[in-house]
């Protein structure tokens, strides 16, 4: 039902212009026992006829929305029951005059049910979609900057929370639909995600965030420009809606259907993708490779074969979008390296643009390449050198080393840069481009704190602090590490502390006593935040001298070492971005593995007192005869590794004082 002119989508999912009565149908028309049919694709291409009948009218399912039961029958239904992948499947209904119109979409559906009993989402309100503004003038463009936005502030937390969040929302209806033993509830269907060039164990690593999100990963196949041998499939009622997330030598696309086409516009799925509004995501055509029938919810398998447009609304009742250009999508090279040479790989794909979904398949597809040619080896270190370029010629380079890296380890590592960039109140910046390499050695570079001896705790400004730390690596043999700290020359006299720690512990201290490091006014600071947080190198040692609650930031400006009296008149001049912190000096120490464990000594400086051994921790020495040994309180972690694994380095005099 193609038209030259439309008129504007409705604010409201109630009356819309698009909606035409000779072709909708009203659910307030809608009566027990009504029959009719609707459209789907179940092998291929072709678009299938199955029966259907009213089985009642559920009032108030969701808020002031309706949804139709229907019982089905034909296209195996009978023995499947309701697909994961029929989302979006029109449904027509004879009405008294004997016309058939579309009431709505296939959308619902009970876990492990006997009868193919479904939910209809109905038409009115689908085409009721608002479409943004913002993306009637061009898709992903950054939006306008209010006086609020201007003067808001951001911190890491609200990035990393962001990076948590929905977990619950979407993964309570998939796990219900899954049948995990809750009352059963009717539910939308899950959207199949299909995947290919992504191993079992990988998709089992990230099938919980995936969940978040509303997407249950399936391996399938790449599809290509036709099936057949002939011409892909178009977009039109009942044909396959797919929506390509990352395509290349990994892909994954969502897998529905298409409800309805108007113009250039189409409506499909009958329930949210990721219920967030305004999106911009390339949409194509797709094929059905066949249907797989399972006892707690049966699904497609399917694959996209040629782009089509844009999906720009995510909304409850379904997803709209705009038959045409496809929005550009993000290019990633990853090459993988062994030290022998022999596995070396360089892989190409290209991923969709958007803040929550970018971090997640960036990091799945990195995980998938890791086992391109060979599963990772069961103990491993990873050298990662990766460079995040963004829209605003920004970029962020993450340089580390990973042990036996999990999928939420690298999920947040690679994830943290996207969603900061794209989801602040600044203005959203999104990735333009990943690449980068990963060396991978067999073996676990990573060593065990077991204690750190410090001789003496009485010191005068200027002195050296000899600290000697007993590690093991894993499967190797214990070593002590000798490492000199010296004290600062202006150092007041008092008691102090001294930490050595690993680099969590040390990030972590660094966001408590100087939080404002880890905050922005603005974009370009989003970017500095990031870079702070990505220079921290995981293969290090840290010791930090704690000093004086003595310092004030404006903002990220520091000003440490403040006399008492101007530091009072600055955190009392009432300015909303100033911060207290306390100062302190750090050395960093270079190391060949990845240390575990952190502990601390309570130190005394006195410029005329008389140095002398210490016994114990936050206590004044009784006798001479022995030096403090303080074993980190830290839980053994069983972090598996290869056996010799090398000794730690030597150490450096880096000492950035902060």
């Amino acid at each position: 039902m193609a038209a030259s002119a439309l008129p504007a989508i409705a604010e409201n999912g109630a009356a819309t212009p698009l909606f035409d009565p000779a072709r909708h149908m009203r659910v307030s028309e809608v009566r027990e026992g009504m029959t009719g049919y609707g459209l789907s694709v179940f092998k291929g291409t072709t678009i299938e006829r199955f029966d259907v009948k009213v089985l009642s009218v559920l009032k108030n399912f969701n808020p002031k929305y309706d949804v139709v039961l229907i019982d089905c029958k034909g296209a195996n239904l009978e023995h499947t029951g309701a697909v994961a992948g029929m989302s979006g499947s029109p449904i027509f209904l004879k009405d008294e005059q004997g016309r058939e119109r579309m009431i709505g979409a296939f959308a619902y559906g009970w876990p492990m049910v006997k009868d193919p009993v479904a939910g209809v989402q109905p038409i009115e309100y689908m085409l009721g979609i608002a479409e943004s503004k913002e993306l009637a003038g061009g898709a992903g463009k950054e939006h306008a900057k209010t006086e609020v936005e201007k003067k808001a502030r951001w911190s890491i937390d609200d990035c990393r929370m962001n990076l948590r969040v929905g977990r619950a929302s979407q993964a309570t209806r998939l796990k219900s639909f899954a049948g995990d033993g809750e009352a059963p509830r009717l539910v939308p269907l899950a959207t199949p995600l299909m995947t290919a060039g992504i191993s079992p164990r990988v998709l089992a690593e990230f099938a919980p965030a995936f969940a978040a999100v509303g997407l249950v990963p399936l391996q399938g196949g790449i599809g290509g420009s036709a099936v057949g041998g002939g011409e892909a499939a178009k977009l039109e009622p009942g044909s396959v809606l797919g929506v390509p997330l990352i395509t290349g030598d990994v892909e994954m696309t969502a897998v529905g259907t298409c409800t309805e086409v108007l113009g250039d516009r189409i409506w499909g799925f009958g329930h949210a993708f990721n219920n967030e509004g305004t999106v911009s995501l390339p949409m194509g055509s797709g094929q059905i490779s066949a249907v797989i029938a399972n006892l707690n919810s049966s699904f497609k398998l399917g694959s996209l074969t040629k782009l089509r447009g844009t999906l720009t609304a995510d909304q409850t009742v379904g997803v709209a979008g705009r038959i045409g250009a496809s929005p550009a999508m993000v290019p990633m090279e990853i090459s993988i390296a062994y030290p022998d040479g022999s596995n070396n790989q360089t892989y190409h794909f290209n991923a969709a643009s958007h803040p929550k979904l970018t971090p997640l398949i960036a990091a799945a597809a990195i995980q998938a390449v890791l086992g391109g040619t060979k599963e990772l080896p069961q103990y491993s270190t990873l050298d990662y050198d990766l460079n995040l370029e963004f829209a605003n010629g920004q970029s962020v380079k993450i340089n580390n080393r990973a042990v036996n890296v999990h999928a939420a380890e690298l999920f947040f590592e690679i994830g943290t840069p996207i969603v900061a960039a794209s989801d602040n109140p600044f203005g959203r910046v999104p990735l333009k481009r990943l690449s980068g390499t990963i060396k991978v050695t067999p073996e676990a570079r990573d060593a065990k704190i077991l204690s750190v001896n410090l001789p003496k705790t009485k010191y005068q400004p200027g002195d050296i602090a000899k600290v000697f730390v007993t590690y093991r690596p894993f499967r190797g043999e214990e070593a002590v590490l000798p490492v000199e700290f010296e004290m600062p020359r202006d150092l007041p006299d008092g008691n102090y502390q001294l930490l050595v720690t690993d680099w969590d512990t040390y990030l972590e201290q660094e966001r408590v006593s100087q939080p404002f490091r880890f905050t922005a006014e603005s974009a370009d600071e989003v970017f500095a935040v990031l870079k702070d947080l990505f220079s921290v190198k995981h293969n290090a040692l840290y010791l930090r001298l704690m000093r004086q609650a003595d310092g004030v930031a404006i903002g990220r400006t520091a000003m440490p070492k403040l006399p008492s009296s101007r530091r009072q008149v600055l955190l009392g001049a009432g300015l909303s971005n100033t911060t207290p912190f306390i100062s302190s000096n750090v050395k960093i120490v270079p190391t060949e593995v990845v240390m575990d464990g952190s502990t601390n000594f309570a130190i005394t400086v006195a410029r005329e007192a008389k140095v002398e051994g210490g016994s114990g921790v936050g206590k004044a020495p009784k006798h001479d005869t022995k030096p403090p040994v303080v074993t980190p309180k830290t839980e053994e972690k069983p972090k598996p590794g290869k056996p010799d694994a090398p000794p730690i380095g030597a150490g450096s005099d880096a000492e950035p004082a902060k």
